[in-house]
């Protein structure tokens, strides 16, 4: 459908329907040029075999602070446990 009709049909001028176009073109191109968050690694040392009943696995962080969980912990959980702290740093 021609921009014009399709102006008409919906009760607007075409100036308003190219305006809009092209308002959600450059919105489109600004949040594709995003830079990149920058990821950093963090050294990791296994220190138990979790194939153990009871067996924990244990997060530390650079600050000092340990995050403690059952091995058989789901990754689901594990997953968002990250996020959060990713969210403070």
């Amino acid at each position: 459908m021609k921009a014009r009709a399709f102006s008409q049909e919906q009760g607007v001028t075409p100036w308003v329907l190219y305006y809009w176009r092209e308002r959600l073109l450059r919105q489109d191109r600004s949040a594709r040029r995003r830079p990149s968050r920058r990821v950093r690694l963090a050294r990791v040392r296994v220190v138990t075999d979790a194939k153990h009943e009871g067996a924990e696995l244990e997060i530390v962080l650079c600050s000092g602070d340990r995050v403690r969980m059952s091995a058989e912990v789901s990754v689901e959980t594990l997953r968002r446990v990250v996020q959060v702290l990713r969210a403070g740093c």
